[in-house]
């Protein structure tokens, strides 16, 4: 089409690259029109800067809020796992003699994984913990599998039986592998890749994994003490430590929670883990130095050195200098094996179901529930951050 055809009246001008800008001075009959829209005739730099710029800025506004509501979610999806725990323990305690749970999920301190442990009464009703790990925690994996990577017979003691239930078949015909016995009995090398192979398939494929920790009270209760007011093991030949299950009066039960006047609310079950260390070799999806959570809080501690409590033959039972007196007010359970991974919250399933957020208000990656800064704790200061109105603190829920 000639120019001269563009300029005249009669000639259809198409509106997505022209536009009308008046008559010609020259002739007023000729109709004079411009570029448009303005990409079809080019930009300058400077526009560009300020389009990029502008981009920029809105970017910079939006970042933070969507950083926030990612958070958010998943803490909301952290929450809603521990609650689905929850109402597992509540049925457990509905056939076990009203124990919320079996133990703790520690081969080493508690037996074999896939028949005693809170993790193991999960994975028995259909609960894949595995799967549901707390998204926002960078830990991803559990300290008890180092153990099943490394351990062999001679780290058990008397008390805990690490073989667990006889292997047998499936009513299908398929064999049911108890991994932990197999591990002892075939003499698996730790780090093997035999072993390995094992603990993938028949632990962290059946979902045996977690990064939540569990808290002493859950899994221990209440410590037993001798005429001295110092743990003793029921079996003599079992270790008098906070860890060991048979220096304790064993699992949590409901009827314990119900009839404390502790409110259920505050008495902690299981919390989002803390870093404890990192693991040893390549399983399946997990490389080698995947971080590791604990598998149970520490327990009733001196508030002072955060240390277990001990007397001499000597020490009263009563009064304000007696044992009774140091383990009422002197200890205080040590939850450093929780960690706030929600910008500074921790979230903690409580006994009746709830799920609480405590707050980490210094920064420290602690919750400080009373500890002063001169334990030797880590802790940034003295400030309690969980007051006893908002976590249960003390060596036991019910008596001495």
């Amino acid at each position: 089409m000639l120019a001269s055809q563009k300029m005249r009246g009669d000639t259809p001008i198409p509106k997505k690259s022209f536009r009308y800008v008046g008559p010609s001075r020259k002739n007023p009959t000729i109709k004079r029109y411009d570029c448009f829209p303005r990409s079809d005739c080019g930009f300058t730099l400077v526009e560009l800067l300020v389009v990029i710029s502008i981009i920029g800025a809105l970017v910079g506004l939006l970042f933070p809020a969507l950083s926030a509501a990612r958070s958010a979610s998943r803490r909301t999806t952290c929450a809603n796992n521990l609650r689905q725990f929850g109402i597992v323990f509540q049925a457990h305690a509905e056939n076990a003699d009203g124990k919320l749970c079996s133990g703790a999920f520690d081969w080493v301190n508690e037996g074999s994984v896939t028949d005693i442990g809170w993790v193991a009464d999960c994975v028995d009703r259909g609960t894949p913990v595995g799967e549901m790990l707390c998204p926002a925690n960078p830990v991803r994996a559990t300290e008890t599998l180092n153990q099943l990577l490394t351990v062999e017979m001679s780290a058990f003691s008397d008390c805990v039986d690490p073989l667990g239930r006889p292997h047998g078949i499936d009513p299908d015909g398929t064999p049911l592998i108890n991994p932990c016995r197999k591990i002892l009995e075939d003499g698996l090398a730790p780090l093997s890749e035999q072993r390995v192979n094992l603990i993938q398939t028949r632990i962290l494929d059946e979902y045996y994994n977690t990064n939540f920790v569990a808290s002493w009270t859950f899994v221990r209760s209440k410590p037993r003490l001798d005429k001295n007011g110092n743990l003793v093991a029921k079996t003599s030949s079992c270790p008098p430590t906070l860890k060991s299950a048979d220096a304790s009066i064993g699992p949590l039960r409901l009827v314990v929670v119900d009839v404390a006047k502790t409110p259920a609310s505050i008495v902690p079950l299981l919390g989002d883990g803390a870093l404890a260390g990192s693991l040893e070799r390549d399983i399946g999806e997990l490389p080698s130095g995947t971080l590791t959570t604990g598998t149970f809080t520490r327990g009733p501690v001196l508030k002072s050195s955060l240390k277990l409590a001990s007397f001499g033959s000597g020490k009263p039972q009563d009064g304000a200098a007696g044992w009774r007196s140091v383990w009422g007010q002197k200890v205080l359970q040590d939850y450093r094996g929780f960690a706030p991974v929600h910008r500074d919250i921790c979230n903690v399933l409580m006994a009746d179901g709830s799920v609480e957020a405590l707050k980490d208000s210094n920064g420290d990656g602690l919750i400080n529930n009373g500890f002063p800064q001169a334990s030797g704790g880590g802790y940034a200061d003295e400030v309690i951050e969980a007051k006893d109105t908002q976590l249960f603190s003390k060596a036991m829920l019910r008596g001495l």
